[in-house]
């Protein structure tokens, strides 16, 4: 079967709705938006759930979130096959609100080291949240980001760019 766009949307949303019902998450609300800018995804399933069962489907830093979108993202691949398109599973706003938490730790680092001249380290992050900080600095002429360390200590490092003349 071939699948448009609304097609796409319609099952996976029915997908969302099926697994957290079986997850035992009844009151759910789905909304459909474009992807954002910066992540590689053609749609956000943004869904909205009571806030008692938002912790359970969250998990700490958003990893049983991960797993959850894992999951839908692989089932949607079985059932669309060619038709299949790019998207994230939000809920409550989560990656929202962390993504917007993240600009803001980047730019506020930028300052930092254009005020300074001095390289400013981020804390420990996912590799996710690691591409979000890159992405929003990529464009700044005035730093540079690298991640450094390995596995869960890996961290950006926010630094002054070299100038040559």
């Amino acid at each position: 079967m071939i699948m448009n766009e609304k097609n796409f949307q319609e099952v996976v949303s029915g997908m969302i709705r099926e697994l957290f019902g079986n997850l035992g998450v009844q009151d759910i609300e789905v909304s459909v938006f474009a992807g954002r800018p910066g992540v590689r995804e053609s749609f956000v399933f943004s869904v909205s759930v009571p806030k008692s069962d938002s912790k359970i489907l969250i998990g700490q830093h958003g990893v049983t979130l991960s797993a959850i979108q894992h999951l839908l993202q692989t089932m949607a691949k079985q059932s669309a096959g060619n038709d299949y398109e790019t998207f994230s599973v939000d809920v409550n706003d989560y990656w929202k609100d962390k993504i917007r938490l993240l600009r803001r730790d980047a730019e506020e680092a930028a300052h930092q080291v254009i005020a300074s001249g001095r390289p400013v380290q981020l804390r420990p992050m996912f590799s996710y949240e690691r591409k979000i900080v890159h992405s929003v600095l990529a464009d700044n002429e005035r730093v540079e980001t690298e991640s450094s360390g390995r596995g869960e200590e890996r961290k950006v490092i926010v630094k002054p760019k070299a100038v040559f003349s």
